[in-house]
């Protein structure tokens, strides 16, 4: 397994400019689809949260549909795999749920990460895979 900014098991969330992702890297239909047919790699990054974030409704609600249905695959997988949504973009703590500024926009994560998010590290945040 490599040295990636991740723990395996959770989602998490990384600026990309600060923090180490996986070489493997799809963007957010690709990760769909993969979850959807239950052909996850071990170990894998998800590209285009930004735009997600900033105005793709319908894709924003089958990416949210798709990690609330495929929960329990991602629960029962030995080991966990290890899943890494890549932004860039600084993370503000807001309440009990967090921002991601993208280009001076604020954009909030709750939407798709429900309200478990903890701050795991500068440039890092995690949530379980009960969104």
């Amino acid at each position: 397994m490599s040295d990636i900014d991740a723990v395996a098991g959770m989602y998490n969330i990384v600026d990309r400019r600060r923090r180490v992702t996986a070489d493997y890297q799809v963007p957010v239909e690709e990760f769909i689809a993969k979850l959807e047919n239950h052909d996850l790699p071990q170990e894998i990054c998800v590209v285009g949260l930004g735009d997600v974030l900033s105005g793709d409704a319908e894709l924003r609600e089958s990416l949210v549909d798709t990690m609330r249905l495929e929960m329990d695959y991602l629960n029962g997988q030995r080991p966990l795999p290890t899943v890494q949504f890549a932004v860039d973009g600084e993370f503000q703590s807001v309440g009990d749920s967090f921002d991601v500024e993208i280009d001076g926009e604020f954009y909030a994560l709750e939407p798709v990460f429900g309200r478990q998010m903890k701050r795991r590290e500068p440039g890092w945040v995690v949530t379980t895979f009960r969104v």
